[in-house]
């Protein structure tokens, strides 16, 4: 039997995990990330050791898990782990987009449960200025994405309006020639998110240089449009009611609806956030 001795300075998986807050779960999954590799491994046992000078690394991965990146962002962050390095910015800035709407969320959540009627309010909105109008195409900045709705669009939208700030496009005098909008793609979009298509309609010479942006043509559309006053997370409804009223009259379905967003939501008042929803139709037969 070979006997495997470690030296002194080697802290047993056990301790290490109390030291750093980490359990040993994480520290196994970091380990097949190649995030956190333990320093010896024994052979007999399969036990794990890590070094004393592994400990900051440590703290670092689980101080950057509680502020919500991923393990790639973590791998990341810990290479570069200077504010000036453009990829750390926009992962800096993403997190704090995504942050900020999930605050907006949460205190949606403390608005709704403090309510007299929680359930009248959580089904609070209203529907204006129902019409049928002819949108004619649109040349635009779109991205695609797929995950949760409320963090994916905040994303999305992130990365767009980065786009257009950057100095060449500035310099190029690029203009916004209409809101930012989304549109829910494919049939697999349930309560938990799906594919989605965020677009910025534009003017002017572009450059891009997201690779995950393109610049295309938002086909023109006949649509049944009406003005949702009220929180994002009543759209919902809002989209339930369109659907009835097509179904009673002589329109049908001719592509994914549209949402168009009126009002920034980072200074806007829930109860006033505007979003023009759109559905492309055609007559029936």
């Amino acid at each position: 039997m070979v006997l495997v001795t470690m030296p002194n300075e080697r802290i047993p998986i056990g301790r290490f995990s109390e030291v750093t807050r980490l359990s040993r779960k994480a520290l196994y999954c970091y380990e097949k990330k190649h995030l956190l590799v333990p320093a010896e491994l024994d052979i007999c046992t399969g036990y794990r050791y890590y070094s004393a000078q592994q400990i900051e690394r440590g703290i670092w991965i689980a101080a950057l898990t509680d502020l919500g990146f991923g393990l790639d962002e973590i791998a990341l962050l810990l290479e570069r782990k200077h504010t000036d390095d453009p990829e750390v910015r926009t992962l800096l800035a993403e997190r704090l987009r995504a942050t900020r709407a999930e605050i907006r969320r949460l205190e949606m959540v403390e608005r709704i449960l403090a309510a007299e009627d929680p359930f009248l309010e959580l089904f609070s909105m209203h529907l204006e200025a129902w019409k049928i109008e002819d949108i004619p195409a649109t040349r635009a900045l779109t991205i695609r994405g797929e995950g949760p709705y409320h963090e994916l669009l905040t994303s999305l939208i992130g990365q767009i309006c980065e786009e257009m700030a950057t100095p060449e496009n500035v310099r190029q005098g690029v203009k916004a020639t209409g809101p930012i909008g989304s549109v829910y793609i494919g049939e697999d979009c349930d309560e938990h998110g799906g594919l989605v298509e965020v677009f910025l309609p534009i003017s002017g010479t572009v450059t891009v240089r997201n690779p995950a942006i393109v610049v295309k043509i938002i086909p023109a559309a006949t649509v049944v449009s009406a003005l949702h006053r009220g929180p994002y997370h009543t759209l919902g409804m809002a989209h339930t009611k369109i659907f009835e009223y097509l179904q009673e009259r002589e329109f049908e379905s001719a592509g994914p609806p549209r949402e168009l967003y009126l009002n920034d939501p980072g200074i806007t008042p829930e109860e006033d956030l505007l979003t023009e929803i759109q559905y492309p139709v055609r007559k029936k037969g």
